[in-house]
């Protein structure tokens, strides 16, 4: 029946869907919390008729009014009407603190009432936890178990948590739990397995896991004695480190190319040295080199990834978060460790892999929102074939945006913030400031702090006080240097005293490849109708901008760059023209170089899920048993 379900609604029109359904939790509303006999009367309606109209929009009004008793939450028209087209297999675009954690409960709510197993996907565990628990005495009004499932858990918690009528979770939870049941299955495990099944799944923050993580596989793998090799990763950092850069090769964006005069001194050193059979392969050689020059000019600390003690753990370039479970492909994790001065983690086979797109295609019911989806809607269609749709506010934005402005450099750029920061701070604003890197944040805070300005710092290394920082960070006068970590699904309250002096300010420092980030981090202002603004500041010497400049179309971005520079060398004077011609050039810089971006990514993530899809059904017909017909 929910299969059914985008069929059905084709032909009606969700807002009107919505409205009515408003109109019966509108009605319900006085009686309070719902009888077990109309909810079993709702879910025997929903079994026998799925998600037609009528049915649905009953099930809506019931789950509103339920949610009205038990939360004081009273859901909206426009919360509603992304209800129904969650219902209806599409994503739905609800812009940034207008209630999306309420959209997908009550969407979720219906289809668990159908019978269905419902998994609500997030970007990260602690959206997870936070929603689980947050909606739980809803779901609980409605006869409904709901669960979050946590990574630290063990199997008998889990397989608890994934057998809730609603499940919550972060999407790589999901991943690596179906990799376990599918090698558990494999060696014949008498265990019960961890899922009971995929069914509906409603992805939150569904841009972040269907694109931006869409390359990145999941991968199971079992740690094996590997000395030699380890010796190897030893000798290939040594013979990195003593190429020359600009000769012996190039470094670029995400790649290190080892030029013809490298090669050849890469196979004098190996001769010369007798470094082993091990290194006489060219193919082989160059290969392991190039991942080791990668180690030493590609990946950065607290950038990149973070020393915690004897580890390295990774930082994941969509949320800022640290992410411990995972490691880079083949010899790169020792390698990075090894430059590190850590002891390198034991070498590994994989024993299993999924994509997210080759995971969620497995899905009966696939659905999703964002506040960030309009961008990429010819792509999700394209890959995904998932129709989005822009569901519109309930309330007029109070969002100011101020003018783009450009910087030369790191230290123009984070002493103007702090300027900047000190003033609003002063008139009893609160300032989030977003930066690129683990790095930066501590930079810029070292900076507040000559100023004799106390920040709060709200990164990778700051994980486990998240939750508390950003329940202080809406309060008046008070500074938050951050990462993305302060992006997706964050809800700064403000304190009265803040919304009075005019809400949270954003002032983005970040340079990301997205737009769609970049309206993540604004949208922390300004949230349910409360006042707030933000600003964008890019500087002509971070890493992104220089990357885009010398590989973007042949001298366009270079020679605009060139103009940008010019423009900034001019003196400053209280000339209305030059301030003009700083923005005019920031912005198109900026406009430039993420559409060249987004032309890059867009290629590669259409190539990556055309080659996974390809390799997907190749295994998938090896495996299928032959059936000899009989004589």
């Amino acid at each position: 029946a929910l299969h059914r379900a985008g069929a059905r609604l084709a032909g009606t029109d969700p807002e009107t869907l919505a409205r009515r359904a408003r109109h019966v939790a509108g009605r319900l509303a006085p009686a309070g919390a719902p009888s077990r006999h109309g909810i079993a009367a709702l879910g025997a309606r929903l079994a026998a008729d799925g998600l037609a109209a009528d049915a649905m929009v009953q099930a809506l009004g019931v789950a509103g009014a339920a949610m009205a008793a038990a939360t004081g939450l009273v859901p909206r028209t426009n919360q509603y009407h992304g209800a129904v087209l969650l219902l209806g297999q599409r994503l739905a675009e609800l812009d940034t603190g207008e209630g999306k954690s309420v959209m997908v409960a009550l969407a979720a709510a219906v289809a668990a009432l159908a019978g269905a197993p419902v998994h609500v996907l997030t970007a990260n565990p602690y959206l997870a936890a936070r929603d689980a628990a947050a909606f739980a005495p809803f779901y609980a009004m409605l006869g409904l178990r709901a669960a979050s499932v946590a990574e630290t858990d063990d199997d008998a918690a889990r397989r608890a948590a994934w057998a809730a009528d609603v499940a919550y979770a972060a999407a790589r939870t999901l991943g690596f739990d179906e990799l376990r049941d599918g090698l558990a299955a494999a060696r014949g495990d008498a265990a019960e397995p961890l899922l009971r099944g995929l069914c509906v799944a409603i992805v939150d923050e569904a841009d972040s896991i269907l694109l931006d993580e869409a390359r990145m596989p999941l991968v199971i793998a079992e740690a094996r004695a590997d000395a030699p090799g380890r010796a190897r990763a030893w000798q290939a950092l040594d013979l990195a480190r003593r190429l020359v850069p600009g000769a012996d090769f190039e470094p670029g964006a995400a790649t290190v190319r080892i030029t013809r005069r490298g090669e050849r001194r890469l196979e004098a050193m190996v001769c010369d040295e007798g470094s082993g059979a091990g290194w006489l392969n060219a193919r082989h050689r160059v290969e392991l080199v190039g991942q080791a020059l990668a180690a030493l000019h590609l990946l950065r600390r607290d950038v990149d990834y973070l020393v915690s003690g004897e580890e390295i753990v990774l930082i994941d370039a969509g949320t800022g978060r640290p992410s411990p479970m995972r490691q880079l492909a083949r010899q790169l994790h020792a390698l990075v460790a090894i430059k590190e001065g850590v002891t390198p983690p034991p070498s590994t086979d994989v024993r299993a892999s999924v994509t997210y797109p080759r995971l969620l295609a497995r899905y009966h019911h696939l659905c999703g929102t964002s506040g960030t989806l309009c961008e990429s809607a010819a792509e999700l269609r394209r890959d995904y074939g998932l129709a989005a749709l822009r569901v519109a506010r309930h309330r007029r934005s109070r969002l100011r945006s101020g003018p783009m402005r450009l910087f030369a450099d790191r230290a123009a750029q984070f002493d103007a913030a702090v300027t900047r920061a000190a003033v609003l701070a002063r008139a009893g604003r609160p300032v989030l400031v977003g930066t690129d890197s683990v790095a930066d944040s501590r930079l810029l805070a070292e900076v507040f702090a000559a100023r004799g300005l106390p920040v709060a710092v709200l990164d990778a290394r700051h994980d486990d006080d998240e939750a508390a920082l950003v329940a202080r960070a809406g309060e008046a006068g008070r500074i938050t240097v951050t990462t993305q970590m302060a992006g997706r699904g964050t809800d700064i309250r403000l304190s009265p005293e803040a919304v009075a002096a005019g809400g949270l300010h954003v002032l983005n420092l970040q340079h990301n490849r997205s737009p769609r980030i970049d309206r993540q981090l604004s949208g922390r202002a300004a949230r349910q109708a409360d006042p707030g603004s933000a600003e964008h500041w890019i500087r002509l010497d971070a890493a992104p901008v220089a990357d885009a400049c010398g590989a973007g179309p042949p001298a366009a971005l270079a020679r605009l760059a060139a103009r940008c520079r010019r423009a900034l060398a001019v003196p400053a004077r209280p000339d209305v023209r030059v301030a003009l011609r700083e923005r005019l050039a920031a912005w198109l810089l900026w406009r430039a170089c993420q559409a060249w971006w987004r032309l890059e990514d867009g290629s590669t993530r259409g190539e990556a899920l055309a080659h996974d899809r390809r390799w997907s059904r190749r295994l998938h017909f090896a495996t299928v048993p032959i059936v000899k017909k009989p004589d």
